[in-house]
């Protein structure tokens, strides 16, 4: 991607196909000055200058004529989305209006922007760090209100403000650390050897917090798949259906009606997921069924997590048992009760295994069913929306390295405060890596590219 910023780009930046409204966006230097002039505003003339932040209402003029009434935005730098001149210009959602209106900017002197140059100008003039630019591509890709949330903290500043905090404690241990490394002789009142590791421990506890959140970020951001099992007739499809409010599973009296896995999307408690029924768990297949099992036993072992489900209104049964087994060594799980509007016969063996119990058929508990299974996704404190949760990799592991970088040197102390500081300086590095402080071009390309061209 081009780093030079003296060039004044344009773009589409709404999604491709009809809509009723298209937006260009123009930024550079020369923004006004190619704008301007093919904007006629009622009760003024071509060319005449648009006052900043202000709503300008007239006709886009292109070299073969009118273009498009519009609207046009003028912000003068640095109150804009990139600190630079820009300006958006809004027209009806055709897309040959779109590409005509667009066309006539690069005629005028703009250039076709690359993917993601608008926000990697942000980046560049300082407006956002590294971490908000990637909360912007996420809170584009969202599929669901939960990944939409998380990404929007992030681009807020969620994680950045949670570092800074770590930063500002690093910056003091340091200064401490250097002072007594520089001026061994002179009477300098610095923290002692236990205070340093107090807050160096501090710090990477907080860390440790932000690098657990990522088991459940990332279902927030890319979605979960949930296998349900059990035995047959335990009401399987009857959930999968009653999760999603629609019919996508046959239901039937008879036993084994699901032989093959069946796959839906859908979105729950604001949380994407892959929900997968599956054929019952039958201690007696026959041939087809045993494939089934097969396929069903395959599904459960690949998936994030699995829901175990019991028919409250039979007495527990082999089969029962070999879906416990199966349910408890899926690392995420939840056990599920079926059929609490009947008498319930089932007892249940597990103790340390708290069962929910629903009613597919009246609709009941399926609430708090939704909660736990949100909770594969989010803790306590993220439910509650007091704390960001990592959602990307390269968060994840960089945090992972100023947790190790913390530790090394609050173990350090004893024997040096020489090696705890460079073990100090590494964890600042790292920051720097996370905010885009220091970054190479590689780093960038990775996050920009999955930019759409005009964001």
């Amino acid at each position: 991607m081009r780093m030079n910023l003296d060039d004044t780009i344009a773009a589409i930046a709404t999604p491709a196909g009809e809509g009723g409204l298209g937006v260009i966006r123009v930024s550079g230097p020369s923004a006004h000055r190619i704008a301007a002039p093919l904007f006629f505003r009622k009760g003024g003339k071509p060319g005449d200058p648009l006052e900043s932040h202000r709503l300008y209402f007239g006709t886009l003029l292109g070299a073969a004529g009118p273009v498009d009434e519009v609207c046009v935005v003028y912000m003068r730098s640095p109150r804009s989305y990139t600190r630079q001149d820009m300006v958006e210009i809004s027209c009806h959602g055709s897309p040959a209006v779109l590409r005509r209106a667009l066309n006539t900017l690069l005629e005028a002197g703009a250039r076709m922007a690359e993917p993601g140059e608008f926000t990697k100008r942000a980046f560049l003039s300082g407006r956002i760090d590294l971490s908000q630019a990637e909360g912007i591509i996420d809170l584009i890709k969202a599929r669901s209100e939960g990944a939409a949330r998380a990404a929007f903290g992030l681009m807020q500043g969620g994680l950045s403000q949670r570092i800074e905090a770590v930063r500002q404690k690093l910056v003091w241990t340091l200064s401490h650390l250097e002072a007594s490394i520089d001026f061994p002789d002179e009477e300098f009142i610095t923290a002692t050897d236990d205070e340093l590791r107090k807050t160096l421990t501090e710090a990477a506890r907080r860390l440790d917090i932000l690098i657990k959140s990522y088991d459940g970020g990332r279902f927030l951001k890319h979605g979960l798949s949930l296998a349900i099992i059990g035995k047959p007739n335990a009401g399987k499809s009857s959930l999968l259906n009653a999760l999603l409010e629609e019919e996508r599973a046959i239901v039937a009296e008879i036993p084994g009606t699901t032989r093959d896995l069946i796959r839906a999307e859908g979105e729950l408690a604001g949380l994407k997921v892959e929900l997968i029924d599956t054929a019952g768990l039958n201690p007696a297949p026959d041939e087809v069924e045993a494939e089934g099992i097969r396929r069903a036993l395959k599904a459960a072992e690949g998936a994030d997590a699995v829901i175990g489900l019991f028919d409250g209104a039979r007495a527990w049964e082999e089969s029962d048992t070999k879906v416990l087994e199966v349910l408890k060594k899926a690392r995420l799980h939840l056990a599920v009760i079926n059929k609490a509007d009947m008498p319930q016969l089932i007892a249940w063996p597990d103790a340390a295994l708290a069962p929910v119990k629903i009613s597919v058929k009246e609709m009941r508990g399926l609430d708090q069913l939704l909660t736990k299974i949100a909770a594969f996704a989010h803790d306590a404190q993220a439910l509650n929306h007091e704390e960001p949760v990592v959602t990307r990799a390269r968060h994840r592991e960089i945090f992972c390295r100023i947790a190790g970088d913390l530790r090394r040197a609050a173990d350090e102390i004893a024997a040096g405060r020489e090696l705890a500081a460079a073990s100090v300086w590494d964890a600042l590095e790292e920051i720097k890596r996370f905010t885009g402080e220091s970054y190479t071009e590689e780093v960038l390309s990775a996050i920009f590219d999955e930019f759409c061209v005009g964001k």
